[in-house]
């Protein structure tokens, strides 16, 4: 029989243990996304998820890759995740807030790595919704994006039709 000395440190060690699943869960969705590794992405988000992308509350796996496949081609993006925390954890939800840094390159041609340097397009605070599922992985069930930052001038929505003429 284990002492509550035990079973303090084992709750502890499984608090962190689901820490540490949920920011694994929304550092793979970050780096998929960069990569166009879209079913890996989509493997990271709840089947109901919710995320305010470009204006539009996107519900679902579906709706968030057909909004996430209709990024141009030749555009390079890597998201920087830091100051990663977890607020409220329980047993099968979780609350997480982070800094996301996004850099965007397109030139309009095809990518070749690397892409010439610049000042990142964005800085936001991002409140994460995770939830456990049936399987037990954790998985993004909202995205809450507050844009602290813009550092571009020529675009004011990222996701905003460019205009015509």
């Amino acid at each position: 029989m284990q002492t509550a000395t035990e079973n303090d440190v084992m709750h502890v060690s499984d608090h962190y243990e689901s820490v540490i699943a949920c920011q694994q869960s929304v550092l793979l969705f970050y780096y998929a996304l960069d990569r166009g590794e879209y079913p890996l992405a989509m493997a990271q988000v709840a089947p109901d998820c919710q995320w305010e992308r470009g204006g539009a509350m996107l519900r679902g796996r579906q709706q968030i890759e057909d909004s996430l496949r209709n990024r141009p081609v030749t555009q390079v993006a890597r998201h920087t995740v830091q100051n990663f925390a977890v607020l409220r954890g329980e047993a099968q939800r979780a609350t997480a807030v982070y800094s996301l840094c996004v850099h965007l390159y397109d030139d309009g041609s095809p990518a070749s790595l690397p892409v010439p340097g610049s000042t990142p397009f964005l800085l936001a605070d991002v409140t994460c919704e995770l939830g456990l599922e049936a399987d037990n992985a954790w998985r993004i069930r909202r995205l809450d994006i507050q844009r602290i930052f813009s550092y571009s001038r020529e675009v004011i929505h990222p996701l905003a039709a460019p205009k015509q003429g």
